[in-house]
């Protein structure tokens, strides 16, 4: 910007000096007009007029060599490139840390177990009503599949059949784990109920130097048999005798430990055992029934034995 300023002085100078050679010169203190000329001379001369002081050619000259200077001048200046404008930065915001949440873990529910305190039958159906096909034993634990509406049945594998189901009633049984999306079964329609037994064999045994014979059943029906009739016939003797009793044995002994029904599924003996002599040929004749002390639904069945 200074360098440019100064060169337009200068230039307005070397044009002041080229004008004032244009200029008509007079001598000093003479006006106008040479000594000795008189103005008709002077205009018969073609009004040529005499100047003083520095001839025309070297203030020509003069204005030249300025120019030149100049020039000279202007060329050694550098051309500066215009001023980069300044950027004010602007500033980066600073990223805001986004926290993550800690994500909540879930707790996976566990398989619901059963397990019971005491031996407990499993049926084909949540009640005494369906047949018995299992049992879940006390120390035994068995996952739970389903649940009966109620929440009294458990619906598990058969721990007696695999690859079978029932039924374990909730009496003595505790559950661990969620329960809470276990689906609900709708029990299959109550079977009729069947009151039916099997003679298996003819027990004997030896008490007091007496024989001793009582014979051994098996409750095949779907109903709990609680008490018996016994009819006897001595077919080599003729001789007849009647018993009646509750419970049953599971074993023969001199002294017998009774249980108060038969199951369905169980075998036993009855109670009381008839004396009779070896070789005989007899026929017993017992009728089974649902109630104590002869009372309820009844099956009556028949068997020949010869007495060991």
């Amino acid at each position: 910007m200074l360098s440019h300023r100064w060169l337009s002085v200068l230039l307005a100078g070397v044009l002041l000096i080229i004008g004032a050679c244009n200029l008509p010169q007079s001598a000093p203190g003479t006006g106008t007009h040479a000594v000795g000329v008189s103005p008709s001379a002077a205009a018969e001369t073609g009004g040529a007029r005499q100047s003083t002081g520095i001839p025309p050619a070297a203030l020509t000259a003069a204005a030249g060599t300025a120019v030149a200077a100049l020039t000279q001048t202007a060329a050694a200046q550098p051309t500066l490139p215009p001023p980069v404008p300044t950027e004010t930065p602007t500033a980066t915001p600073s990223p805001t840390a986004t926290l993550t949440p800690t994500p909540t873990l879930t707790p996976t529910p566990s398989t619901p177990m059963v397990s019971v305190s005491v031996n407990t039958n499993c049926r084909t159906g949540p009640g005494d009503a369906y047949p018995r096909v299992g049992a879940l034993m006390v120390g035994e634990t068995a996952e739970v599949l389903a649940r009966d509406p109620y929440g009294q049945f458990w619906y598990i594998p058969n721990p007696d059949r695999p690859g079978g189901k029932c039924w374990v009633w909730g009496q003595y049984a505790t559950v661990t784990g969620d329960t809470s999306s276990l689906p609900v079964f709708t029990p299959p329609p109550t079977p009729t109920p069947t009151a039916n037994f099997a003679f298996i064999s003819l027990g004997h045994m030896v008490c007091g130097g007496t024989h001793w014979y009582a014979p051994q059943v098996k409750n095949t029906g779907s109903v709990t048999w609680e008490s018996w009739k016994e009819e006897v016939v001595d077919l080599t003797t003729s001789a007849a005798a009647t018993y009646t009793g509750d419970g049953f044995t599971t074993a023969l002994h001199c002294i017998s430990i009774v249980v108060p029904a038969l199951s369905p599924g169980q075998t036993g003996y009855v109670v009381h055992s008839f004396a009779g002599t070896p070789g005989h040929h007899v026929r017993i004749t017992l009728t089974m029934y649902t109630g104590a002390h002869q009372s309820g639904q009844a099956v009556t069945r028949a068997a020949e034995y010869n007495l060991p």
